[in-house]
């Protein structure tokens, strides 16, 4: 007996003296297949895996700026008196909480604090995300770089110019707008959308569609098919965000798992620059800042070559939740989101069919910019790699962090009249 609880605590000190060097990190650190222990529990599994196969090279690394009030003047303006002001209702819409009214012209986040003790905890964060995308960062238009990768290399390359927008609400039924034309590959050049949002889900929406072939406009249904890969790319229109439907969110259900350690990419230690450029604040390689690398690019690189190379992993809290679909139609089974607390930036996605087989997995940079006076800063999501396992094929979005892309912010010069049917078709032309 004596033995027998020699050898129990012999085990337990053991655990002890082994366990903080078999799942922690330190900045300076790099996590290859060789020590892939050291991220055990930190990652999703499909991380995991790729570093125990080699596909993936971790350089861990810490932020050089507090992200507590890292967001522009207007978003700190009316955090305070946003908590608790709206509520989501049974169609997962934005409403008063007073008067369980609908609103319009919400200022700064709608849910700058969400509780894990709300039940509609996670849909608040993905509406957070819309904020930060179509009103946060105000007037935005971007040319961004995407590829499609496979593993012996580059498929395509394209390149999509992109403006998202709140729309004038005293003007406008609607509330927020996208105009996306692809500008390469020269076969689908000219190919884009315009839609218009409302901000409450059941409200509609209106969505035109112009491809170069048919050359002329086709109005279409708002609701994106959401999960169809699209341009020989593996994201369908959902997954540019990590919860379920964008385009249909009284359709999605979210679950709340946990708020936990993890490891997250970012783009840069520090700050990107924000260049005050004629009539908008420029960030991207248009402005200096850095340019992002991708595995195929780089000879020396072992591991997949979709894979971003020169980016950090920072250990930092998330939000770990599930969605599923009411759509009996949609093709994913539930998928598994984690977004950074403080941030709201989503950093993986883990999507599964409808068998509950892992289908696909992405992870996004968050991309600090900032002037050089602080007076405007805030964290995006730049830089996103989608692995499809079935195909074992990637696709990463560089966005503007390349070959002269951009993303300039609060433009005042944005012609409104390419937000119309006849100024789209112009447009796209």
């Amino acid at each position: 007996m004596r033995h027998a609880r020699l050898f129990v605590f012999t085990v337990i000190l053991l655990g002890f003296l082994v366990s903080p060097a078999w799942a922690d990190v330190a900045p300076g650190d790099v996590i290859t297949k060789d020590n892939a222990q050291k991220i055990d529990g930190l990652v999703p599994d499909f991380i995991m895996d790729a570093v125990k196969k080699g596909d993936l090279t971790m350089n861990i690394g810490k932020l050089d700026f507090d992200k507590k009030g890292f967001w522009p003047k207007e978003v700190l303006e009316n955090w305070d008196s946003n908590i608790g002001k709206y509520k989501l209702d049974e169609n997962n819409g934005i409403v008063d909480a007073a008067t369980g009214e609908k609103v319009r012209g919400v200022k700064g986040l709608p849910f700058p604090e969400p509780d894990p003790k709300d039940p509609n905890m996670v849909a608040q964060l993905m509406w957070n995300t819309v904020f930060m995308e179509y009103f946060v960062r105000g007037d935005c238009h971007q040319l961004m770089r995407w590829f499609s990768v496979n593993r012996s290399g580059l498929e395509k390359k394209l390149l999509m110019e992109n403006y998202c927008l709140p729309a004038d609400k005293d003007r406008s039924r609607f509330d927020y707008i996208q105009l996306s034309v692809l500008k390469e590959p020269f076969n689908i050049a000219g190919t884009g959308t315009l839609v218009h949002y409302a901000l409450y889900p059941m409200d509609g929406g209106m969505r035109f569609v112009w491809t170069p072939e048919l050359r002329k406009i086709r109005r279409v249904s708002h609701r994106l098919s959401g999960t169809e890969e699209h341009f020989g790319l593996d994201n369908g229109p959902d997954d540019y965000w990590s919860g379920g439907p964008r385009s249909a969110m009284e359709q999605a259900r979210y679950q709340f798992i946990e708020e936990k350690d993890a490891l997250v990419p970012y783009v840069s230690s520090a700050p990107q620059k924000l260049v005050k450029k004629g009539d908008a604040l420029v960030g991207g390689d248009l402005a200096g800042n850095k340019k992002l690398k991708v595995g195929f690019e780089d000879p020396e690189w072992k591991g997949a070559p979709w894979n971003l190379t020169n980016i950090i992993w920072v250990k930092t809290k998330v939000y770990v939740f599930n969605s599923d679909s009411t759509d009996p139609n949609y093709s994913y089974g539930t998928c598994q989101g984690w977004v950074e607390k403080g941030t709201c930036v989503p950093s993986y996605k883990i999507i599964n069919d409808k068998n509950g087989k892992l289908w696909k997995g992405q992870y996004w940079c968050g991309a600090p910019f900032s002037t050089e006076d602080g007076s405007c800063r805030f964290v995006f999501k730049w830089g996103q790699v989608m692995v499809n396992m079935r195909r074992d094929h990637g696709s990463t979005y560089c966005g503007p962090f390349r070959d002269g892309c951009y993303m300039k912010t609060f433009s005042e010069g944005i012609n409104k009249k390419n937000f119309t049917r006849a100024g789209f078709a112009k447009f796209s032309r």
